[in-house]
């Protein structure tokens, strides 16, 4: 049975940390931690497909096919087709926090993925530039409602001690994406002389939306949605199940009941759902300031050069050949997944502000000796091929600091904002990031295009005041239940923050936690 709030003597002055079993097994010999984590792949295949499409983009651009058939795209009639995507997520992106909350965390992933299968299928398909743009906003449009969702129900169902790690590897799923993507580009591009050299990675772009389709109908749901509904028996069931390894007395499960049913019980009882409340107090003007500009560090960090337009910096550096370029894209992929995996995975020992802090200013340095390196290759007339090899070598290194950065953005987003507010700011995040992506993906081109490598200083600017800001007020989330990091901008008197005697939840509620599951 749940325990009643107020028979937690047992628990007085302990936090999450303290009542989480040690285990003296790797996490996949448990079977309840082997089948959580296989069910939420659901939600971390969602930025395969991201990463699968920036990656394909760049790849179409050196497949002559692609680029005869949509008569040679280039500067703003290029950006669109990378900017159709961002138009269809902005056109979905403000009704879905309402459906995220409405209809849980698992049915708009199925939602969001089906309707990609089917942009994929339409973009595969396409007859004209003006299908093919379309094709791609409707990609969009179920990228950003599956993408909205996906973090949420990661970071409210993973077990404690793995949420970090959970939601970082959200992101280290582009760069898998990415691989499958270039592999594609480069085996279809030797397919000479027809188009089915781009439509079927362009097909193919469907792939990883239907596998989750079928993944995300047998994931559980959030047991913190659960809670917001009064689905109470549901939510214990799951942390039951799932965290308490079959146990319902375990106190792991009856902490962590207790603690959700009481911050979330107190947020709606203080009506903390509204945009409003963003602006209410100190605290929660310090997240808004995080989410609002962690938002715009992420895709506004010189990452949009290598992600969208890798070919056109490749042709500025000398390296023209189609069969290069491709090489080099795929080559950079596959340490991209390396290192972003390896990074994500270590995200509870490094901390997410010691890590923001450390890609920030590693970004800042590799971008001046690229630039530097760009600048010098273009007076030796790119005839130093020495030196071309190492720009190269310097401009994939970035790719490792980006990931001390990109993998913990959608982590320390969910985290630092409480469960009322997350869908809405969790959206909020997104259509900033696809915003600054859109500004991004129309300066990106025409700047390389005109200023070649001098366009690199506007990167280097941007990654000295993100690593200042990042520095000066993003405090460290690691190491609290999900519900204690309230106390880090709210205090002591923060909402449902469990310490022993101030567990309190509304007066009708309380009979409703001490029935038997």
């Amino acid at each position: 049975m749940y325990i009643r709030p107020d028979d937690l003597s047992r628990f007085d002055g302990l936090v999450l940390e303290d009542v989480i079993p040690k285990h003296d097994k790797v996490w996949y010999k448990y079977p309840n931690l082997l089948k959580l984590n296989k069910l939420l792949l659901a939600a971390i295949l969602t930025n395969m497909t991201n990463g699968f499409d920036g990656s394909m983009l760049n790849g179409l651009q050196s497949v002559p096919a692609w680029t005869n058939y949509f008569d040679h795209p280039s500067g703003t009639r290029l950006a669109w087709m990378g900017n159709a995507m961002v138009l269809g997520g902005v056109l979905i992106s403000p009704v879905t926090p309402y459906i995220c909350d409405k209809y849980g965390r698992r049915k708009p992933i199925f939602w969001g993925c089906a309707i990609i299968v089917l942009g994929s299928l339409f973009q595969g398909l396409a007859v004209s530039y003006r299908m093919f743009v379309l094709a791609r906003a409707l990609i969009g449009l179920g990228l950003s409602l599956a993408s909205i969702a996906a973090p949420l129900l990661l970071v409210e169902c993973a077990y404690p001690p793995q949420r970090g790690q959970m939601t970082s590897v959200l992101e280290p799923a582009w760069p898998v994406g990415s691989f499958f993507a270039a592999i594609t580009t480069y085996l279809t591009f030797k397919m000479h002389d027809t188009n089915w050299s781009w439509r079927i990675p362009s097909l193919f772009q469907g792939l990883f939306p239907l596998i989750q389709c079928i993944l995300v109908t047998y994931a559980p749901e959030s047991p913190r949605w659960l809670v917001s509904q009064k689905r109470y028996d549901e939510a214990f069931s799951f942390l039951v199940e799932y965290h308490g390894n079959g146990d319902p007395d375990s106190d792991l499960v009856q902490f962590e009941m207790a603690e959700i049913a009481a911050a979330i019980e107190a947020e709606i009882a203080a009506k903390q759902s509204r945009w409003s409340q963003f602006f209410s107090t100190s605290g929660m003007k310090h997240r808004f300031f995080i989410v609002s500009v962690i938002s715009i560090m992420a895709q506004f960090s010189g990452n949009g050069v290598l992600s969208y337009y890798l070919a056109i910096v490749l042709t500025n550096m000398g390296i023209t050949d189609p069969n290069s370029q491709l090489l080099i894209n795929l080559g950079s992929t596959i340490f991209t997944i390396f290192t972003a995996f390896t990074i994500a995975l270590q995200i509870e020992r490094i901390g997410r502000r010691t890590a923001f802090i450390i890609g920030f200013s590693t970004m800042f340095l590799d971008y001046m000796l690229w630039t530097f390196l760009s600048a010098v290759n273009e007076k030796l007339g790119f005839q130093n091929q020495g030196l071309v090899r190492l720009t190269v070598i310097v401009m994939i290194a970035y790719n490792f600091f980006y990931h001390f950065v990109g993998p913990f953005v959608p982590t320390y987003v969910v985290e630092v904002v409480p469960f009322s507010l997350r869908s809405k700011t969790t959206m909020y995040s997104q259509l900033i990031q696809a915003f600054t992506l859109g500004v991004s993906n129309f300066i990106n081109p025409v700047g390389l295009e005109r200023w070649g490598w001098r366009f690199y200083s506007v990167s280097i600017v941007a990654l000295a005041l993100w690593t200042i800001l990042a520095y000066t007020y993003f405090p460290e989330t690691g190491g609290k239940g999900l519900e204690e990091i309230a106390e880090i901008f709210d205090g002591e008197e923060a909402l449902g923050v469990y310490h022993g005697h101030r567990i309190e939840l509304a007066d009708d509620e309380e009979d409703n936690l001490i029935r038997r599951a």
